[in-house]
């Protein structure tokens, strides 16, 4: 169990060092790539609800700190969003990227439209069209993109803690 923890943990670090740091780097279009929305759809559909509605709101709150500006509002929608993931994902074949893409692409839209449409009842930001046209929807696209690559080594890790508990509860009882 702390092994799981200790990659949770260090997982959520990772993704928020590069979020706030080579990120910026890769930006097209000045759009740069939500890792941590990502990060939140692969561990949805890797493992149990419990688990990944609180990586996710570890996911959010880690935003909601880099971000600066409001707490607690990322990680509302995170949670909110990672839990019918982690409802269906037994019944999905995860490894299938029409799954990977189509689950990124909508988490990433939601999160960031419920974030604006927040944004706009207490701040006033206007002009939604604009805003979905030029931000929400490359990003989703570019997130989406980026699950690719990080779909396989994150399953591995996880597919590796879970062999580790089975050994050590085999081994303790």
């Amino acid at each position: 169990m702390k092994y799981r923890i200790a990659a949770a943990v260090i997982l959520v670090w990772t993704a928020a060092f590069f979020q706030s740091t080579f990120l910026q780097y890769i930006e097209i279009f000045s759009i740069r790539p939500n890792l941590l929305i990502v990060l939140m759809v692969i561990v949805a559909l890797l493992r149990s609800p419990v688990e990944s509605a609180v990586m996710a709101l570890c996911f959010g709150l880690s935003m909601d700190i880099l971000m600066g500006k409001t707490l607690g509002w990322y990680a509302l929608l995170f949670f909110l969003v990672s839990i019918p993931i982690s409802l269906v994902n037994e019944k999905l074949y995860r490894e299938k990227l029409l799954v990977l893409l189509s689950f990124t692409f909508a988490s990433s839209v939601m999160i960031e439209t419920l974030f604006f449409v927040i944004m706009f009842l207490f701040r006033g930001l206007g002009y939604f069209p604009f805003i979905f046209s030029t931000i929400i929807l490359p990003e989703a696209i570019y997130n989406s993109i980026l699950i690719l690559p990080l779909f396989r080594p994150i399953s591995g890790v996880y597919n590796i803690l879970d062999t580790v508990d089975r050994k050590r509860n085999r081994l303790s009882a």
